[in-house]
């Protein structure tokens, strides 16, 4: 090729490279203010960070393997964009494993959100419970005994902070990291609802059995237990009141996770 002809190559093909990405930055402008409209129809009374995480993360949830290796980029761009619309200013990190939560903190969100460490599980989640354009980022029960962060959500000082989504979200391994954020959190169609209650006699799965809702136990602190419910369940369901009633004291939604079968603790 002479090299009048190759400068004309270069300059046609870098031309038609600056078009396409001018072309996906207006569509991705498009595409960012179209779903934040969509998702304050969609969050009603909800925080907006929290409904967008849990949507969000149930799209990609959906999506079979090959798929979902295949639109990860694309879903990333999108969710960063997302999130900073719906107003989140800082995420915390915190727990056991601290260096390997942070990466799966910094693959969620992205480099866009300020983030910062803080050892101290409890503070974290003080930190958020008083700041409502924040979340928290910790291991997925990780610990044991004393050691875990879930029972602090039995605490009325925390009661506005709900689970919202865990990651990675993968269908053959067990995800590494919570995320915590504000609620209300009203279960959107296609995940599972996440509830805590008081159960001295370790009747929690027969109280649900009972009325045909299946019950799968993540923790245990004391009398305290942390279970998923795989429906879609209102803090306002009479089932609920129905399961108090039965003896589970202190039962109250704490958030929700994307609907598939996970692999088991």
């Amino acid at each position: 090729m002479s090299e009048d002809k190759h400068s004309v190559s270069l300059e046609m093909l870098f031309s038609q490279l600056n078009l396409i990405d001018t072309n996906m930055r207006d569509l991705l402008k498009k595409r960012h203010a179209t779903s934040f409209q969509l998702l304050k129809l969609l969050a009603g009374d909800d925080n907006l960070t929290s409904a967008s995480t849990l949507s969000s993360l149930q799209q990609l949830a959906i999506l079979d393997d090959a798929a979902q290796t295949l639109s990860l980029r694309s879903w990333a761009s999108s969710f960063t964009g997302d999130i900073a619309a719906s107003g989140l200013e800082k995420v915390l990190v915190s727990g056991a494993e601290p260096l390997r939560i942070w990466d799966q903190a910094r693959a969620l969100f992205g480099h866009d959100i300020q983030m910062t460490f803080d050892a101290d599980p409890r503070e974290a989640l003080t930190y958020c419970a008083d700041h409502e354009n924040s979340a928290v980022v910790l291991g997925w029960m990780t610990l044991a005994g004393s050691g875990q962060w879930w029972p602090v959500l039995n605490e009325s000082k925390f009661h506005n902070l709900r689970i919202m989504g865990v990651w990675p979200v993968c269908h053959d391994k067990a995800p590494y990291a919570a995320v915590i954020g504000h609620g209300p959190l009203n279960t959107p169609v296609g995940n599972s609802t996440l509830l805590i209650a008081h159960d001295d006699h370790h009747k929690v799965s027969k109280i649900f059995g009972d009325i045909d809702l299946i019950v799968n136990e993540f923790g245990r602190a004391r009398s305290l237990v942390l279970f998923e419910i795989n429906e879609r369940i209102a803090e306002g369901d009479p089932r609920l009141k129905a399961a108090k009633i039965a003896g589970l004291d202190g039962l109250r939604v704490v958030g929700a996770l994307p609907r598939y079968n996970r692999p088991e603790n």
